[in-house]
């Protein structure tokens, strides 16, 4: 590697090293995306809420990064007198699989308590607890007078509870946005509705499985950290999961960040925005050395011109020399030596004499007829002969035999 290649090189690490430590002090923006794990302390997170829910179940929180048939089969193995639990899942939507559903329904017919808050519920849990979630924005005009006045105070979304034993809480409000799902299609006779928004729509209900209870609730963003520390809507939560029994709790978070244990050594690294831009910044240079390096490194190798035929300038400056001097006899009697030599090599002749035997037979090889080489023959024998040669006979001579070489 050249000098100057090292200096780039280290040019660019320094750079990248100083955009990453950049990256790494700069003040992050606030995440508003709903998360709902407790792994996190953003807004739409539950890190505090998880903390903090030791406060009302002293007995203990757990976290489960397992499926539910996994944690049911390890509840229904033990005695029947182990203490019950409840269960509680907060998350954007809500739709276990069959295998998943059964063993929940299980716990709870055990005695079990589930707390279930989603946006959405979807699949087997709908069409077996016998209920619909569903979305409803309205004008103001059309809210009933509890949302007027809501919207007349300056907020947004309101919550309050109807049924007992929370009738006389809140009501709790909510900033804009996120409390718009509400529970519809529901069996009266089987749920109670504990709470309702400013439209007077279902939004918390709980209905009897067995020996617990499954509590629905469709406004998850009530149980984030953002509404901890609003005087407005942590009674809404603190009430909520005042229903559930003093016991120990499991938290599920296999529904948002999947099985416990990393998929990948990297998923540390890649979590961290410095680490992980540092990493693929890593590879991308990794590639490009690869992509410039790895090809054949060699000297250039020069453009060198296509070796001359030497004999022909040979020729053609001897012939210049003969021609300057005027011996015009020598270079017909070369001609005559050339030719003849020539004619020999092409038609592989056996009798090389010009005599009427070797005339005839190159006429019959040829198809040159026996008077046209007779005189050539008569031509080449006086211009070998003679002394002196104009330069207009050695013209006519070279003619003469190009000529008949042309039809060899």
């Amino acid at each position: 590697m050249s000098r100057a290649e090292k200096t780039i090189l280290a040019a660019t690490v320094a750079l990248v090293v100083l955009i990453l430590v950049l990256d790494a002090l700069a003040p992050r923006p606030i995440n508003w995306q709903p998360s709902y794990t407790r792994y996190k302390t953003d807004p739409y997170a539950c890190g505090l809420t998880y903390d903090r829910l030791g406060d009302l179940f002293p007995q203990g929180i757990s976290t489960v990064r397992q499926p539910i048939y996994g944690t049911a089969q390890e509840r229904l193995a033990l005695d029947s007198t182990a203490p019950r639990v409840n269960h509680i899942f907060i998350n954007g939507q809500f739709a276990p699989d069959e295998l998943d559903l059964r063993h929940l329904l299980l716990m709870v017919e055990t005695g079990d308590d589930a707390f279930i808050a989603a946006e959405n519920f979807y699949g087997l849990v709908s069409d077996t607890l016998q209920f619909n979630s569903g979305y409803l924005w309205e004008k103001p005009d059309s809210l009933t007078l509890s949302g007027m006045q809501q919207i007349l105070r300056g907020d947004t979304d309101l919550v309050r509870f109807t049924g007992w034993p929370l009738l006389h809480s809140g009501p709790f409000h909510f900033a804009r946005g996120g409390f718009d799902n509400y529970l519809k299609d529901l069996q009266e006779d089987s749920m109670q509705v504990l709470a309702v928004n400013q439209r007077e729509k279902p939004v918390l209900l709980r209905m009897r499985h067995g020996k617990g209870w499954i509590y629905l609730c469709s406004v998850p963003l009530g149980f984030t950290d953002y509404y901890l520390l609003k005087d407005e809507g942590r009674g809404f939560m603190e009430a909520a999961f005042s229903l559930l029994p003093d016991r120990p709790v499991l938290w599920d978070e296999f529904q948002k960040v999947g099985r416990s244990g990393a998929s990948t050594p990297l998923r540390y690294i890649l979590a961290q925005p410095a680490l992980k831009w540092a990493y693929w910044t890593v590879i991308a240079l990794l590639m490009l050395t690869v992509l410039v390096y790895a090809r054949r490194r060699q000297r250039a190798i020069p453009i060198v011109d296509p070796p001359r035929n030497t004999s022909r300038d040979f020729a053609d400056t001897i012939g210049r020399l003969y021609y300057f001097r005027g011996d015009h006899a020598d270079i017909a009697r070369k001609l005559v030596v050339q030719f003849k030599d020539e004619v020999r090599r092409k038609l592989r002749l056996q009798h090389t004499a010009w005599d009427p035997e070797g005339i005839r037979e190159i006429a019959l090889r040829t198809g040159i007829s026996e008077e046209e080489l007779q005189h050539a023959d008569r031509l080449m024998e006086y211009y070998t002969g003679t002394e002196h040669v104009s330069e207009e006979q050695l013209l006519t001579l070279n003619k003469t035999l190009s000529n008949l070489r042309s039809r060899l």
